[in-house]
């Protein structure tokens, strides 16, 4: 098949589990401002377009995102509470909850955090950093601010004593650490929508990439291997502890090309 002249792309590690969320958040936001857009991952990147003709705009993803807002759902722990992105968004978040309410692994912050205070901080640095964004819109997975806590879904930022020289968590100050704001805010979309496979008993999750154009419905099936035709390559992570923190690993191959 001829493929589509991509809007965009970004540079893209697939065995970084923030990374390949990220970029199915980006799909999933593609595809509420312009139904139908579509996405795929080829040579280390991650490529949009839309197929009406018409370009996906980075700057318009970004102010989605930035200018929305957000609100806790109502008579909820604050901590855990799910939250609501409104319009042009509209997206319910409560990946980190079982059915019943309860935390889940995927709930990794720190019990003085709430989940909206989680995913609003990183929109200061998207603001702040805009133009870097947008003139240079494949780098954006490897931006970094320097902000306290993170979603943990960013293998590249683990981290341990033996290999930091210390323990962060006996020196507070030292715990506000470069991250990646548009990998943990649209690794965020990207898990509501996207979720992969969850082993909980073993704590590894599983997930898969594509290789051809897909509207964010159907890729919502590939991440979970269930489009073989289109599988490019399948990936497998597990949960780490580093001292009180919790986030995913680099993931390993299970099957398929990279």
């Amino acid at each position: 098949m001829k493929m589509p002249e991509p809007s965009f792309s970004v540079n893209v590690d697939v065995k970084n589990p923030g990374q390949f969320f990220a970029c199915c958040g980006l799909l999933e936001l593609a595809h509420r401002l312009w139904p139908g857009a579509e996405g795929w991952f080829e040579d280390g990147k991650f490529c949009l377009a839309r197929t009406d003709g018409q370009s996906v705009d980075f700057k318009t993803l970004l102010d989605a995102i930035i200018m929305c807002d957000v609100q806790p759902v109502p008579n909820s722990d604050p901590k855990i509470a799910p939250i609501r992105l409104s319009h042009p968004i509209g997206i319910h978040l409560d990946w980190w909850l079982k059915p019943d309410g309860k935390p889940n692994l995927f709930k990794t912050w720190a019990a003085n955090a709430t989940s909206q205070q989680m995913f609003s901080k990183w929109r200061d640095p998207l603001r702040n950093k805009l133009s870097a964004y947008t003139t240079a819109p494949e780098k954006t997975l490897t931006i970094s601010a320097k902000k306290q806590g993170s979603y943990g879904f960013d293998s590249d930022l683990g981290w341990d004593a033996l290999n930091v020289g210390f323990s962060l968590n006996k020196h507070a100050g030292l715990k506000e650490l470069p991250t990646r704001p548009a990998v943990e805010i649209f690794g965020a979309i990207g898990l509501q929508r996207f979720f992969p496979v969850f082993k909980e008993k073993e704590q590894a999750v599983e997930y898969a990439t594509w290789r051809i154009p897909l509207a964010a419905p159907v890729a919502r099936v590939a991440v979970i291997g269930n489009l073989p035709v289109v599988t490019m390559h399948k990936l497998r992570t597990r949960f780490v502890y580093r001292g009180s923190f919790k986030g995913l690993d680099h993931s390993i191959s299970i099957g398929g090309d990279i």
